[in-house]
């Protein structure tokens, strides 16, 4: 899932930008083979220069199709940078100094700013700008020209097309973050959590390992919203939300599942140990202060339901609902309670029943 929105949008440029940068190269070398003569050395250069151009471009389209993206973006800016500083090289052979060929360099740029991240891109422009400068101060007939100016235009593009770079990525951050986030308690969504589980179950398939759930949601939570109103719900949702933030370990993932409902991953844990930082929840959700919004006294309680992977099921589906049938027991005994009741109860126990 990760970078998925990036590649997405990556790819389509590339399928688009690719076969266009070919059509442009064969124009190219129709034109310059009708506009120098057999065996000069410009024909020759350009020929082998545009033909080496045309390898990179059907390499890194090959790519695309494959969705090889680092590589096709990567060789995509390449034929732009060996492009124009080859054709400044053959122009120097030749003797011809001109600005024109060395407004190219800004086109890698722009490309870089497109398809690779920030930090290529300020790499690339101040190695072109620096050797820009040197073949500037080492050649009388260019510094003829207005070559202050050229230098700040080339200077003036780089730092547009790193900004555009840099909104581009935030942007997409923040897009990707929003698309993840429950937009009240600001915890992961559930479309998040039904991901990652579902790759954790695979990874954990293949290397053994075990990965906890805990579904849980607030007691009587329907009794806050029609005794005072739902901002007092939406309030007690974000203080049980950021508990949890608060609460658990960093490599917990928590998530709003929907309405009350709250859901939990612990990774690489025992059931054991899932039952304890259950009842800790349990425990610890009655300190948090809702006086500022409901009655003096009262309390928060919840219910969770516990599920383990692989021993309760070995795909998403399985483990939540197992999850989802211990919830519901807790909820029809009472309450305020986790299940299984007892941690001895998931070693399988016969003389004691558990769901």
């Amino acid at each position: 899932m990760e970078l998925q929105e990036n590649q997405d949008i990556r790819s389509q440029l590339l399928l688009w930008l690719q076969p266009f940068i070919f059509v442009l190269l064969i124009l190219a070398l129709i034109l310059l083979l009708q506009s120098n003569p057999t065996g000069t050395y410009e024909r020759q250069a350009y020929s082998l220069l545009i033909g080496f151009l045309l390898g990179i471009d059907g390499i890194a389209y090959f790519g695309t199709l494959k969705n090889m993206y680092r590589l096709s973006s990567i060789l995509t800016v390449s034929l732009s940078l060996i492009g124009s500083w080859g054709s400044i090289y053959i122009d120097s052979r030749l003797g011809i100094t001109e600005f024109f060929p060395l407004i190219y360099v800004t086109i890698t740029v722009l490309l870089s700013s497109l398809l690779l991240p920030i930090l290529s891109t300020i790499i690339l422009a101040s190695v072109q700008l620096v050797v820009l400068i040197s073949i500037l101060s080492t050649t009388p007939a260019l510094r003829a020209h207005n070559w202050a100016s050229f230098i700040f235009f080339v200077l003036f593009t780089s730092v547009l097309s790193i900004v555009a770079n840099y909104i581009s990525s935030y942007h997409l951050k923040q897009f990707k973050e929003n698309s993840i986030r429950d937009h009240l308690t600001g915890l992961l969504n559930r479309r998040y959590f039904d991901g990652t589980l579902e790759d954790k179950v695979h990874r954990g398939e293949s290397k053994g390992m075990t990965y906890g759930v805990m579904l849980m949601d607030v007691d009587n939570f329907k009794k806050f919203n029609d005794q005072y109103n739902h901002a007092t719900g939406d309030i007690i949702l974000q203080r049980v939300s950021s508990f949890l933030v608060d609460t658990l370990e960093a490599s917990a993932i928590a998530c709003r599942y929907g309405g009350d409902e709250f859901a939990i991953m612990i990774i690489d844990t025992d059931y054991a140990r899932l039952y304890g930082i259950a009842q800790d929840l349990r425990t610890e959700v009655k300190n948090v202060d809702i006086t500022d919004t409901c009655k003096t006294g009262e309390k928060l309680s919840i219910s969770i339901g516990l599920a383990l992977f692989p021993e309760n099921g070995n795909t998403t589906d399985l483990l939540m609902a197992h999850a989802d049938r211990n919830l519901m027991e807790a909820k029809k005994l009472g309450k305020d309670l986790v299940m299984p009741r007892y941690p001895s109860d998931f070693q399988g126990n016969p003389k004691v029943k558990y769901v």
